[in-house]
């Protein structure tokens, strides 16, 4: 499952940001957000996002292994 690597990763302080600072999680239901999904085009889950400075600047849809979004996470 991928929520427990994110959950990981993002708990862990010695993962950063591609520009060296910490990582939040924030998960959305998609059920009671649809709005938000609209707006975001969420249409698969899982879809993780990734922003910067309140804007959506990366994203992947699909369960991927740790080390992948462990990349992932450090591009943002």
């Amino acid at each position: 499952m991928l929520s427990p690597i994110l959950e990981k990763l993002t708990d862990d302080p010695e993962v950063k940001s591609g520009s060296g600072l910490s990582l939040d999680l924030v998960t959305i239901d998609t059920d009671t957000e649809v709005e938000l999904a609209q707006e975001y085009n969420v249409s698969s889950l899982p879809t993780v996002m990734a922003f910067k400075d309140g804007k959506p600047v990366n994203r992947f849809i699909g369960a991927l292994p740790e080390p992948q979004v462990r990349a992932f996470l450090q591009v943002v």
